[in-house]
């Protein structure tokens, strides 16, 4: 693959990427809409959120999307942002990969909603452009700090 056409694709992984974490911040001041959000994802994508018991949560995008707003809304979550810290991207043709480390913060019915996590995002490049076709994550242990190292096999 040319590397200008590399350069665009990570450009737009990048922006698929940012796009997907910024989307879920809230000012308190005016509502949160994720009908942008829905643009980022292929028809019939899913996402996993897996719980610290090991329970798998599966949704499609409207499953995933609708409760989410709902409580970015509901005046319950407030000041909430999700941050991608770090990201480390492989991509093949048409197909791509990016696994995230992430920080959140926030306040949830009076409480600390601070915590971090990590996602794997997969990626198809449509005649559209690219699109996500499946996101798994995983929140860090509740009170546990941040990893400071870059992912890996038998990092928490």
């Amino acid at each position: 693959m040319p590397t200008t056409q590399l350069a665009r694709d990570e450009m737009e992984l990048d922006s698929i990427a940012y796009a997907f974490f910024a989307a879920f911040s809230s000012s308190d001041l005016k509502p949160v809409d994720l009908a942008e959000l829905r643009e980022l994802f292929l028809p019939g994508a899913t996402i996993i959120a897996v719980a610290a018991n090991g329970v798998a949560n599966r949704y499609d995008v409207e499953s995933f999307i609708e409760p989410r707003e709902a409580l970015l809304n509901s005046g319950r979550l407030l000041g909430f942002s999700e941050r991608e810290v770090t990201a480390e991207m492989r991509i093949f043709g048409d197909i791509a990969q990016r696994w995230s480390l992430y920080s959140k913060s926030g306040t949830l019915d009076g409480r600390s909603a601070d915590g971090w996590g990590r996602k794997a995002a997969h990626f198809v490049r449509t005649v559209a452009g690219w699109r996500i076709s499946a996101i798994i994550w995983q929140d860090g242990a509740e009170g546990s700090e941040i990893p400071t190292a870059r992912p890996s096999a038998s990092t928490a």
